[in-house]
This record gives structure tokens, sequence and C-alpha cells, in this order.
């Protein structure tokens, strides 16, 4: 029962007032009133003398007038007050009513009577989206019947929405025609027997058609059996309701994919990034359909004056999507270049080009046309689903469009990793072009490597030393041609064959049973016992070598390139013994000789180039092995990889080989600044001799892009390291190792350079 009540100051009282129940205890009061000059009214509650937590809102009516809707949660123990006020002159209205009078549930038509189109929507937004979790209605039976009710009679016929394709981990794709307003897809709430959910769908609306209509695309879970439930969606201007049908057979994925998706870019690659984000398998679903049903690849190649382009790059990992390939356009005539992508509008890549001079066959005699080879990058692509078939657009400022797309292209992380190194030829790589195209990409390869890595299978040959002195961990790659002249060598050495743990690390892993036979038959001729781990995926040289070190024992551990061969016996012995805890001797490195006996290696040092990069050098590199200055033992700022001694328990703090630096390149030199910036000491020990047969292991290996992958480490370490490197090298040069490290080192940072007396050394 409702009575009005109008304060002392007023004169007048609203013309309706109606009470709802919504379901449970929550209610709706409804106060329609003329339209205020005086400001926005608003209704305030009490009841037992408090104010009641309540949210309301405006609705507009199709005859001008207003309505207050304020929906509340009642005690059922008191009268309620509702107190509207206008901020006019004639002052406030009072209501007094009792909800427990109220038994039957609301009525939606006449909630929903006499209201605007967009009254009804802000309405049902209210009780689907805002009410619901304030009231703790989504699990109400009673409410859940009203709101069904409501929104039937708002949508009276609700087409259904029907599954496209089956994808993966119960996941269908569905879709359906909505009107135009629904510009943005908002929230999405299922509406069954089991309550109101909200749903986070991926959702792609394509655009208005001619009859005001667009295709919405949406992932869905499978749904239950019998079905029925009804599914909301909601943009800021729009509400579309459609019926979820009980389970049923779905169409394959391969049977849309070969209709619908082969002419559609947008939609196709959409729904690669939905499957890809759903899980792995879902990824290898996305790469096998591309692969399985591949678009036509599209290229403009001309002879004549006209602009021609082709996309032969295109690889697309969780950083983004870098895209390469040349242009001809000699009279200026582009205006801008487009990537397309799954949904919004198309990535502006103009601005983002590295150009280089490219020469193309012109297919005459062999002859040649100059044009501009170029590389892209754009971050976040796809969100990082593999979109192998990418679409890119050529417009001229005569507004003609050229499509480009490319073959199929790579979905694995080495394969991209290798065709981002040969994007740019290595003579016109810059800094800049490595910042911003190559190294984000190069990075999430390392990355995905380095996470996607099984654990290695370990064979054993022979039984080693219980309690091993030291362990040799030796990294192998493709060529295996010195394996039975080393072997030979460490099998001849006594200290060796007694105290050192021998361990292989097979980097090839589609070479292991030629290995493994190859290093049984080294063991029956030698005796020497030796492991080997067979990585499961190529990962380069830190990887390996770190996989190494966590099967090491021994207390120390010498890290050796397989085309390291030692002149004579007690090398190793003679290097453990300078890793002296009371000096600070973090690691050693020894004289290594080419095969002619010159010097290739008496330390490493630092310099910068003509770009200012750091690059690494050696110490009296060719000259010959007898020469005196290269024959004093002495502190180093480094020493190379080919042959390092340090503790095992250290290179397991610092954690080992860094593996963002790609393929094999100045790992060592960043291990060793490492070393550094913990305090410790690096001395090169001449005394200890071994042949390096320098890079002819990894020369023959085909995949190897020693000038991109090699500036490519140069500029990493030159961006971690460019300051300490700046202060290591000028405490050498002028021995004054700590005064001028600090004045260069952050306050918090450990000195790259321990309390030295520095010997001067002068660099071939």
């Amino acid at each position: 029962m409702l009575s009005l009540a109008p304060a002392a100051t007023a004169v007048a009282a609203p013309t309706q007032l109606e009470l709802h129940r919504l379901g449970g205890s929550v209610f709706l009061l409804c106060w329609t009133l003329e339209a205020s000059p005086f400001g926005k009214p608003s209704i305030a509650l009490t009841g037992g003398g408090r104010r009641l937590a309540a949210a309301s809102i405006s609705l507009g009516l199709r005859d001008g007038r207003e309505r207050l809707a304020v929906a509340f949660r009642s005690s059922g123990h008191d009268s309620i007050v509702a107190t509207l006020s206008d901020h006019g002159p004639q002052g406030d209205v009072t209501a007094a009513f009792d909800p427990a009078l109220v038994h039957g549930l609301a009525d939606p038509d006449d909630i929903l009577k006499d209201l605007t189109p967009r009254a009804r929507l802000a309405l049902a937004n209210a009780l689907v989206r805002a009410w619901p979790p304030l009231f703790n209605l989504a699990a109400v039976p009673s409410y859940l019947s009203f709101l069904r009710q409501l929104l039937l009679a708002l949508f009276p016929e609700p087409a259904a929405m029907q599954p496209s394709a089956a994808l993966v981990e119960g996941r269908w794709l569905s879709e359906t025609v909505v009107p135009a307003d629904l510009d943005a897809l908002r929230t999405a709430f299922r509406l069954d027997g089991a309550g109101l959910t909200r749903l986070e769908l991926p959702s792609r609306l394509g655009a208005a058609d001619r009859n005001g209509q667009r295709e919405l695309h949406l992932v869905l879970e499978e749904p239950p059996v019998r079905g029925g439930g009804l599914l909301i969606l909601q943009s800021e201007r729009s509400l579309v309701v459609r019926t979820l049908p009980g389970r049923q057979a779905a169409p394959s994925l391969g049977r849309w994919w070969a209709g619908k998706a082969a002419s559609r870019d947008g939609l196709r690659n959409w729904v690669i990034e939905q499957l890809a984000g759903l899980s792995e398998q879902g990824r290898l679903l996305a790469v096998e359909m591309q692969r399985r049903a591949p678009l036509a690849v599209q290229h403009v190649r001309r002879n004549d004056d006209l602009p021609a382009a082709e996309l032969d790059l295109a690889v697309c990992n969780r950083a983004g999507l870098l895209i390469g390939g040349y242009l001809r356009d000699p009279d200026d005539l582009l205006e801008e270049v487009l990537l397309h992508r799954g949904t919004g509008e198309p990535i502006a890549m103009l601005s983002r080009l590295q150009r280089f001079p490219v020469r193309l066959p012109s297919g005459a005699e062999g002859e040649t046309r100059a044009a501009i080879g170029f590389a892209a990058f754009a971050p976040d692509y796809a969100a990082g689903a593999p979109v192998l078939q990418p679409r890119c657009e050529i417009r001229l400022k005569s507004g003609t469009v050229l499509t480009l797309r490319p073959p199929v292209q790579p979905a694995d992380a080495a394969t991209i990793r290798a065709r981002a190194l040969s994007a740019i030829p290595p003579q016109y790589l810059t800094g800049a072009m490595l910042e911003e195209t190559l190294a984000p990409i190069l990075a999430a390869c390392q990355e995905e490597l380095r996470e996607n890595r099984p654990e290695p299978e370990v064979k054993t040959f022979g039984r080693g030393p219980a309690r091993p002195k030291a362990s040799v961990v030796i990294p192998l790659y493709r060529v295996y041609d010195f394996l039975r002249v080393q072997v030979a060598a460490f099998a001849g050495d006594p200290w060796f064959a007694e105290n050192a743990e021998l361990i292989y690390v097979l980097d090839s892993p589609e070479h292991e049973a030629e290995v493994a036979h190859l290093l049984g038959g080294l063991h029956l001729a030698y005796g020497l016992p030796m492991q080997l781990l067979a990585m499961r995926r190529n990962g380069g040289f830190s990887a390996a070598c770190n996989a190494g070190a966590r099967q090491a024992r021994g207390e120390a551990l010498a890290l050796v390139n397989s085309d390291v061969i030692p002149v004579g016996n007690g090398w190793l012995p003679a290097l453990v013994a300078k890793l002296d805890k009371r000096r600070r001797i973090g690691a050693v490195g020894p004289k290594l000789l080419y095969e002619d006996g010159s010097l290739q290696h008496a330390g490493l040092f630092f310099k910068r180039d003509s770009k200012g990069t750091w690059l690494n050098h050696h110490y009296f590199k060719g000259m010959p092995g007898s020469y005196a200055p290269a024959n004093v033992e002495r502190p180093v700022p480094g020493v190379t990889g080919a042959c390092i001694v340090m503790a095992r328990e250290l290179f397991g703090e610092l954690g080992g080989f860094d593996e963002s630096y790609v393929i094999g390149d100045y790992e060592d030199s960043d291990l060793c600044l490492k070393i550094r910036r913990a305090g410790l000491g690096i001395i090169y020990v001449p005394d200890v001799a071994l042949y390096h047969l320098e890079r002819q292991s990894i020369s023959k290996s085909t995949d190897y892009t020693r000038g991109a992958a090699s500036q490519h480490n140069a500029w990493l370490q030159m961006r971690r390291w460019d300051a300490q490197i700046a202060a290591l090298m000028q405490a050498f040069e002028t021995s004054a190792a700590e005064p001028a490290l600090l004045q260069a080192q952050a306050p918090s940072e450990p000195d790259l350079v321990p309390r030295f007396s520095f010997r001067r050394a002068t660099a071939a």
C-alpha cells in the first residue's frame, strides 16, 4: 500500500507511484513526474530511521515525462519513506509504503509501458549489468524468471546463436547478425536456470552492410545438452538478445575454413588469434589450417617504371610481426603501406620501414634494376598468434591499391630467428635497425626456445670418477671432425682420465644416433668415460653449455669448444689451481693457438668500432706464440668462451651463459662482465696452451648468419654494459683500477674491476 504525504512546504504531489517486486527481497520503486526545470530529481529511501542503500536510474517517457526507478532491498520489518527532491521552490515530497504488502512478481509489461526506446535500453542494462551484483540477484530464481520475461518482452522472437565451427578445448565459433548500432561489444551474459553469468567472450564485429546489419562472430563454450538459455550482448548504445540452442553437431573447422575464411582476411586472422589464445593445441590447429588451405601469393612485378613490390617475409611471434620485401617506385607515387589485421584499422607501416638498396633481375641477359629493400616491425601484431600469410597493401597517391601477400611463412621459433637474421643485409644494419626492427622478434624467439625446450636425454659411456674434481662441458653442433683428436688428447692425460668428468652436449638432435655411435666407439678405443646430453631441440651455444653445467658434478667447471685441442697433459689442473678464492679470482683462461702456432687468444678486451659499438678483441692475435708480452700471467678484462674455467657454483649463481644472445657470440664476454660485477677477477694463464681451430666448426653451419647475429649480439652487449665496459677499459688502459671505474658505475652495482695491480698489455 502506498500513501503520499507532501512535506510541509510542498503544494503538489507526483502524478504516479508504483512498487514492484523484482525477486527475493529486492524491489523497484517507480515514481513518475513532470519534467523539472530546476534540476535532476532524486529519491532518498529511509526505513527504521536509517537510510537505505539504493540504485536509481532516470527513464524518459514517450509523453515527455520522467520516471525515476529506484532499486532497493527491504528487510521486511519496517515501513519505508521515500523522499523526492526536484530542487524546486515547492520543496520535497514524501511517500510512505510497506513492501511486505507486495507479493506478486513484477510484470515486465507494466515496467516497460510508456518508456522511450532509449529508456528501455537503459533499464535493461541496469537489470542485467548493474543491479544483479549490487543486490546479489544473479542466482535468485524469481529474479531470473522476471528478467527472462522482460528480455523476451523487448525481443519477442530472438534469433538463435548457431555454431559455425567446432574449435578446441570445448569451444565453438558462433555467428549471428546484429544491428549496426551494436558498435562495440562491451559485456556479454548468459541467462539460464543456473543463473545470470557474465561471460568473457572474444568477439569480432564486421562492417555494416547496406541493410544496416553487421556480422558478429563469438567464441563460446560448448552449450549444455538441453540448452534453452539466452545470450545477452551489450554495447554502449544497444542491447541484443539471442537464444542458445542445446548441444548439437557443429561443423568442422576445416569446412568453415575452406569456405568463408578463404575470402575473409580479417575474419581468418581473428580466428587464428582466438585459436592460439586457447591452448597449444589451438595454436597448432591454426598453423595446420593455414598450411592446409593456403591463400594465393600476391605481388606486383613489373619491368617498366610503374610501382612494383613484393612481400617475401612476414614472420610472427609474441613480440609482433616482422615483414620484409622490396619496392620499386621511381616516380615517388607511394603514399602509404598498410598492414591488415584481424580487427581494427590497418597499421600504417611506411614510417617504420627500414630501407636499404637492392638490385632486381630485369629479365634481359642478366641485367638488374635498382630497388629499395625494406624491413619493418609491427609490435603486438595479432597478439602473437601465428598469422602465416598477412595481407599488406601499397597505396599510391593516385588512389591505386596494390595488394601483397607472402607465401606461407614459418611458425617455429628457430626458423623465424633464421629468417629474421637474413631480413637486412649485414652491411646495412645499424643500431637503430636492430633496436626497432630485429631485436624484439629475436628476443621473443630466444625466450620461446628457452621456455619450450624439453629436458635433454643422457647417454653414459663408461663409469666416470665418483667425485670428479672438474667437469668439462663441450657443446657439439653438426660438425664432429675434431672429436677423435680431442678425445685422444684427453684420454692420454693421466690427471684428466682419473679426475675429470667429460660431458658432450649435442645441440643438433637430428644427429643423435651418429654422434652416440661415434662417442661409443671412442670410449671403446680409449677407455675414457664420457656422457652425451642430447638436446631435444636446437637452442644454441648458451643453452647447450648451461644444460651441460646443470649435469656437471665437479667443483670446477671447464667450458671448452669442440675444436680446442690440448698441446700437452696437465692443462686442466694447472688452470683449476689458479682459481684462488683469497685473491678473488673468478675465472681463468689459457693461451689459445692457431694450427700454425700463432696466437689466437691471450685474453679478451673491448674496443669501440667506427660506430661506437664495443666489439670483442683478443690480445696479440696473430702474433707468434712465443711473443714475450703474451707470455706473462696477468689480469685481463675477459677470456674467451672457447676455454674458460671457473667454479661450477659461481657459474650457477651468475645464471650461466645468457641465452638472450643469438646462436653463439658475445655470451662469453657477457659472462666475464657478470663475474667482474660480482667483484671477482679474471686471469690469463699463458703457461697453459691449447690449439683452437677457430670457427672451423661453426663456419660449416649453414644457418649461422654471422654478420647479422654477431651485430645483434654486439648491440645487445652494448645496450646492457656500455658504461661498465667504458670504465673497465679505462682502468686497464690507465692502470688505475677503481677510481675511474667507480666514477662510471651506478653506486649500487659492484665494481667490475677488483683490486689488482694491472700490467699493461697492448693489442696486436
